[in-house]
């Protein structure tokens, strides 16, 4: 099975699997994810590891039989795929909001299905601040991922009842790794995760939740690769784990080389963040003195004043656009973001 997260790379997927001899290709659901050469690529979870991500979800959270979910996540992600193998394996209900996005409107659905659980990305969580809603108090668990949400919306949605749990995890561990907590305790590892902190400080993960092998599709056209080494999967992700708890210190690729010196592109966006309460990005540039020079672009209808950076730090023109490309889940899409700067 292929989600469709795109039509045409799906209808080319379909076409290269249902000519495939191995029948294991046909016990897994595909989810696409993005490329780093901007090619195809899906992540291949089977039947097992989907429902081993949902079982150690469901026990992690202490979730009861016939418990009431809401989903409003497109189920072509594994996040919104997750709540329905959740909402099976304990045979509870499962709405869905099929309304467009909006935060009144959702709050609204959530007071009169008497949902207990639901899964939101950070964009949602801000808009549902924004809007000032009040949780029903039906509301055991709003599950956030996707995505850092910023401490004074975490804060500011639990003081309208909504009961915030921050979890990691991406679509190549079939949902979670790790939830609840704050940035300071960290988020607890679910039981189904062997987890282990490896070169650069990077995270490391096994378990049998975890993908099978991606598909790529190159200039010759689809191939199967394993990114695993001994079963275990390497992120992109820096963390600290002490206790069974993980705490996220950023990206690796968020850290550039300026005049020799490493500077963490997080912590700059997330500054500027703070002082602005607008979203930022943090774009680079190749420079023969400097190593890279920053360009911070900041979403807003309005002009904002950005704290100074000196030193290696500084930085250079800052731009203001109103809208950041975004996926559907609400991420800024990074390389279309330069895109529409460098034009």
């Amino acid at each position: 099975m292929c989600n469709p997260f795109n039509a045409g790379d799906t209808e080319r997927l379909n076409g290269w699997l249902d000519q495939q001899e191995d029948e294991s290709f046909r016990h897994h659901v595909y989810f696409q994810t993005s490329g780093s050469s901007g090619k195809a690529k899906w992540v291949a979870l089977s039947k097992s590891a989907l429902l081993a991500s949902a079982r150690g979800v469901n026990r992690h959270l202490e979730i009861e039989t016939g418990a009431k979910w809401a989903l409003c996540l497109p189920i072509f992600h594994v996040g919104g795929f997750g709540v329905l193998v959740r909402s099976f394996l304990t045979g509870g209900h499962c709405q869905v909001f099929h309304e467009k996005w909006d935060a009144v409107a959702f709050s609204r659905f959530m007071f009169l299905q008497r949902a207990e659980y639901v899964s939101l990305v950070p964009t949602q969580v801000v808009d549902l601040v924004e809007s000032r809603c009040v949780a029903p108090d039906s509301v055991k668990a709003v599950i956030v991922g996707g995505g850092k949400l910023e401490d004074s919306y975490y804060e500011r949605a639990v003081g309208l009842g909504w009961p915030i749990l921050r979890s990691y995890g991406m679509t190549e561990a079939g949902s979670q790794i790790a939830t609840g907590g704050d940035d300071e305790e960290g988020m607890k590892v679910l039981d189904i995760w062997q987890v282990r902190v490896g070169e650069d400080g990077l995270l490391e993960w096994k378990g049998e939740a975890g993908m099978s092998f991606y598909i790529e599709e190159t200039e010759e056209g689809f191939r199967r690769v394993d990114p695993k080494r001994d079963g275990w999967f390497l992120t992109q992700d820096r963390v600290r784990i002490e206790n069974g708890r993980l705490r996220m210190l950023g990206r690796i690729d968020s850290l550039v080389k300026v005049l020799g010196e490493l500077v963490d592109l997080t912590l700059i966006e997330e500054r500027i963040q703070r002082a602005t309460g607008k979203e930022c990005v943090v774009l680079t540039q190749p420079d023969a003195r400097r190593g890279v020079k920053l360009f911070p672009i900041v979403e807003s209808s309005e002009d904002v004043v950005v704290p100074e950076f000196s030193g290696i730090e500084s930085l250079e023109e800052i731009r203001i656009i109103s809208s950041f490309p975004r996926t559907r889940l609400g991420k800024v899409i990074r390389a279309e973001l330069r895109g529409m700067i460098e034009r």
